[in-house]
């Protein structure tokens, strides 16, 4: 009789492990939709469908924890190139390639456009363009991410796709999510540091190659539902 109990006591850890591995991997999935903003045919040749799809995972890779495992997931939904879009009424096309980036506030021309091949409203909206400033010119290569009261989106110049210099993707889908910038005060370009991090007071960023700490991870999950909802609105 108890090596029957004992077999069924070892079947029904076996069970709870499975079930609690299973529970384990279920993360709240967002959809993407890519729009190449930019005029620039050199960007035309990175900014393609299979580098889209790249770019998911790209984020499924690195928009993880301190110890890698993930906090949610994301998935190829769709996208807009600059053909599909450059004769749209929207005013945020103009910003793919405008020189007074700084100057704009590109949340209001987000929330203004309703085209849906610019901006898809149930989706994380992910655009390409080709940043200025005045010291480099069109070979800038910024970006940034707003959560735009948790309807977000990111913008990233064309040349930092494929995770191209300080970990793009993660770090401005962070500030999508809410985060905000993390000082690494004295680190080198070599140094390890939180994805968030920012030279702060001069200096570098570092690498980018430490994930979300626990604090990180909190703020993400207070705006996993409330983004979730905003996406689901009709």
């Amino acid at each position: 009789m108890k090596k029957i109990s004992c077999s069924i006591f070892k079947i029904f850890l076996m069970l709870s492990s499975s079930s609690s591995a299973m529970a384990d991997t279920s993360y709240e999935t967002f959809d993407i939709h890519f729009t190449v903003l930019t005029s620039n045919p050199s960007a035309h040749l990175v900014a393609t469908l299979s580098q889209f799809q790249e770019e998911v995972n790209i984020l499924n890779t690195y928009f993880v924890k301190e110890d890698r495992s993930p906090i949610i997931k994301f998935r190829f939904k769709s996208a807009s190139f600059y053909n599909d879009i450059k004769n749209s009424t929207c005013s945020f096309i103009e910003l793919g390639d405008t020189m007074n980036q700084n100057d704009t506030d590109w949340a209001t021309h987000f929330n203004s456009c309703n085209d849906p091949l610019v901006k898809n409203k149930n989706a994380l909206n992910f655009y390409i363009f080709d940043s200025y400033n005045e010291n480099y010119g069109y070979n800038h290569k910024d970006g940034f991410g707003k959560r735009n009261s948790n309807r977000p989106f990111i913008v990233l110049d064309w040349q930092r796709l494929n995770h191209n210099i300080q970990a793009p993707e993660e770090h401005e889908m962070g500030h999508a999510f809410g985060l905000s910038h993390f000082c690494a005060l004295g680190a080198s370009p070599t140094s390890s540091t939180n994805i968030m991090s920012s030279s702060c007071q001069g200096g570098s960023t570092g690498k980018r190659d430490i994930g979300f700490n626990n604090e990180q991870v909190n703020i993400i999950m207070y705006y996993v539902p409330l983004i979730k909802a905003k996406l689901a609105l009709p």
